[in-house]
């Protein structure tokens, strides 16, 4: 049954204060990977995100979907051949035990959005267990994306079907979540329980000042908070349908964001 009490509800009904504070994240590491285009970066392999620098790490399994989460790099090593190793925690609920033979580390630098390929090891050092990342290849920046995106706090409802009841009909399933990043091309939402799987096609909509913008979307994939949290990538398979409306938010939140500063 859909929770249609979400329709009447304001962003302060959904979006608790400690939910929002649970959810904290540099949106800009949550960028989809069909929104952008890595190009060479002439600084070479010495380019390297900085300590207590938040990155986005993409971990690629032998088997299963790419697992997406953010973390925090804790001191940078110098090794004998010129490059540098990145100590970087072990998010929650990961094994900090285990390699990853394929992964790809990213962050922002003066010169915009930077990519580079790694690999990890488990060690261990004064403070506990860590990850050490070994850039496996020059860093890359990314090109801007198609769409320009910014933080906010509105409230978002997922709604798909899940699988047929015994007389095959379709069964329909929502997940109430709040986004944290919103544009014109998808947006980045934090949830209490699992969100749909990566591929999953579903009707999102976003709640903007009392009016409700639904439109198709497919979830690219999810996404390990460093506080802890779950996340949930979405992009809008019509960005065109709502787009003017998510660009006037973006651009409004902007410039709240840059008077404050």
């Amino acid at each position: 049954m859909i929770d249609h009490a979400f329709i009447e509800a304001g962003p302060t009904d959904i979006a608790t204060r400690t939910f929002w504070r649970s959810a904290q994240v540099d949106h800009r590491g949550a960028d989809e990977k069909n929104m952008s285009v890595p190009s060479p970066d002439p600084s070479g392999p010495e380019v390297h995100p900085g300590i207590l620098q938040t990155v986005a790490l993409t971990l690629r399994p032998t088997a299963g979907e790419p697992i997406a989460l953010t973390t925090r790099v804790l001191d940078l090593e110098p090794q004998p051949d010129g490059g540098t190793n990145l100590v970087v925690a072990c998010p929650d609920g990961h094994d900090p035990l285990e390699h990853h033979f394929e992964a790809t580390v990213s962050w922002t630098y003066p010169l915009g959005r930077m990519e580079c390929l790694v690999s990890s090891q488990p060690a261990k050092r004064a403070y506990g267990r860590v990850w050490l990342l070994r850039l496996s290849a020059p860093a890359m920046r990314v090109q801007a994306r198609n769409y320009f995106r910014a933080r906010v706090s509105v409230p978002v409802l997922l709604t798909w079907t899940d699988g047929t009841d015994e007389f095959d009909r379709p069964q329909p399933a929502e997940l109430v979540a709040v986004a944290v990043d919103l544009g014109e091309g998808g947006l980045l939402a934090v949830v209490r329980t699992e969100p749909p799987t990566a591929g999953t096609l579903v009707d999102a909509t976003v709640r903007v000042e009392g009016t409700n913008y639904t439109q198709p979307a497919r979830v690219i994939r999810h996404v390990d908070f460093i506080s802890g949290g779950l996340g949930v990538a979405v992009a809008f398979l019509d960005p065109k349908l709502h787009g003017d409306r998510f660009r006037k938010l973006v651009f409004e939140s902007e410039r709240r964001r840059r008077r404050v500063r």
